[in-house]
């Protein structure tokens, strides 16, 4: 393992003693001279997500991947421009947000929620018809969208090319790290593009939302007994181990 992509919130992160037992697990990777990249895979914001490694002492990571995939900043640096550029391409937010508020019932995320390109928005039991035939309206647009839906709520537009998926196979590619060298883990449905990016390995944790349990069905996942920061533990030491053997 090269590099690893994590979500946060209810994947490493589900209060203090969770967190607590993530943090000394990764602590022996801190030590040792093989150290892989530890990537921060989150839908939270980057101030959101780098006011919370400061005030719950997340182990420090060496990029974070924002936004559901539509921000990746080095921690020690600056925002990846570049990513930003891929992402410009037949994309234009203020089309997708006015789509969205004029022909569904969705209600839009607060403001801190949104970014250039991140259209979020409260939808409950969307139904997946409802949220296609919203696509094609925006895409007669000239707008190459996609929607990443979780927790029966959440709702996000993005530029066709991004996602969690797609940013963790781009930042891979740009440091040189191979994609069979690249673990991932999470629990929810804007997760799953991340499990389908080719030759990662995988983690599903115990507590994973059914959204992210039905998209990796076919695929060969870690399905960890144990949750949150447990599971991942539990996933990185068999799938580890598998390597070695």
């Amino acid at each position: 393992m090269r590099l690893f992509s994590t979500d946060i919130d209810g994947t490493i992160y589900d209060g203090s003693d969770s967190l607590a037992r993530f943090r000394d697990y990764w602590s022996r990777w801190d030590s040792g001279p093989e150290r892989p990249f530890l990537v921060y895979n989150t839908g939270r914001s980057l101030d959101d997500t780098l006011t919370l490694i400061e005030t719950e002492n997340l182990p420090r990571p060496d990029y974070l991947i924002c936004g559901v995939g539509t921000v990746i900043h080095r921690h020690e640096g600056d925002l990846l421009d570049a990513w930003h550029d891929e992402l410009a391409r037949e994309w234009d937010y203020d089309v997708v947000h006015a789509a969205a508020g004029e022909h569904s019932p969705a209600r839009p995320q607060p403001e801190e929620c949104q970014n250039p390109f991140k259209s979020s928005w409260w939808w409950e039991d969307a139904d997946t018809a409802a949220i296609d035939d919203l696509l094609a309206r925006i895409s007669e647009s000239g707008v190459r969208a996609q929607a990443v839906y979780s927790s029966n709520r959440d709702l996000d537009f993005l530029p066709a090319s991004a996602n969690k998926g797609n940013a963790v196979a781009w930042l891979a590619d740009r440091i040189g790290v191979p994609l069979n060298d690249v673990v991932v883990a999470g629990d929810s449905g804007n997760d799953a593009s991340m499990y389908r990016v080719p030759g990662v390995r995988g983690i599903v944790v115990a507590n994973a939302e059914p959204e992210l349990v039905a998209s990796t069905s076919a695929l060969p996942v870690h399905r960890a007994r144990a949750r949150c920061a447990d599971g991942v533990i539990e996933g990185l030491s068999v799938l580890l181990d598998r390597v070695s053997d």
